[in-house]
């Protein structure tokens, strides 16, 4: 199955869910977000769309985003199957007929989600956000935490707020780029080391998150050998 990848910050990559994915026989195609109207006939004949992260927030209203948003409003009705992560579950978001609001704090580090539909949601995970979203009263919410929404279900479409993906190489360029203020009482060095080894040792969660998304997008690929 292709799986049309939206990259839309280079800070923010498929990461760790690339090899993971790539082990389920999935040919991956990356895109880069601000471009990505160049590319609408490839991605609409993607079997997946995986729509990544980004400093940008969904309401900054740039061309860009507003057309990203229309296309997953589009795909989603027509019942295709997506992926949103952080951005790009903002994105999902709002092409469902939500909203995104600043939650007026920044919200970084690892844990566990308190409210879960299920434990594959609970993790922990790592989050990295100061916007967070409403949803249409028909979407389902999976997680919650610190009164924002890090899961949900909507259709075929998944958005998670929180970062499987990420490796502690985009942990390291996300510490670099965040204030310090906007981190205070959170110890990047401990975070990024707890990241590090977490590569390796989260990976059944990983792969369980990973397993429960394709399922509840209806989307079919090989157990990894």
């Amino acid at each position: 199955m292709r799986v049309a990848v939206v990259e839309n910050s280079s800070l923010a990559p498929l990461g760790l869910l690339g090899p993971a994915l790539e082990r389920r026989g999935a040919r991956i195609e990356t895109y880069s977000g601000p471009e990505l109207a160049a590319h609408a006939r490839a991605l609409d004949s993607a079997g997946f769309i995986v729509t990544l992260g980004s400093p940008k927030a969904v309401y900054d209203g740039d061309d860009w985003i507003r057309w990203q948003a229309g296309y997953l409003r589009d795909a989603v009705l027509a019942d295709r199957p997506v992926l949103g992560i952080c951005f790009g579950a903002q994105l999902l978001a709002a092409a469902i007929g939500g909203s995104v609001k600043a939650t007026g704090r920044f919200h970084a580090g690892w844990g566990e989600l308190p409210e879960a539909a299920a434990p594959v949601f609970k993790g922990p995970w790592l989050r990295w956000h100061g916007d967070h979203v409403h949803l249409p009263a028909e979407a389902e919410i999976l997680a919650r935490a610190d009164d924002t929404i890090q899961a949900f279900a909507f259709r075929r479409a998944i958005g998670l707020q929180f970062h499987p993906e990420a490796h502690a190489g985009c942990v390291a360029d996300w510490i670099g780029m965040t204030a310090p203020e906007r981190m205070a009482g959170l110890d990047p060095v401990a975070q990024l080391e707890l990241t590090r080894e977490r590569e390796t040792s989260h990976a059944p969660v990983r792969e369980a998150l990973l397993d429960e998304v394709l399922r509840r997008c209806g989307v079919e690929l090989p157990a990894p050998a």
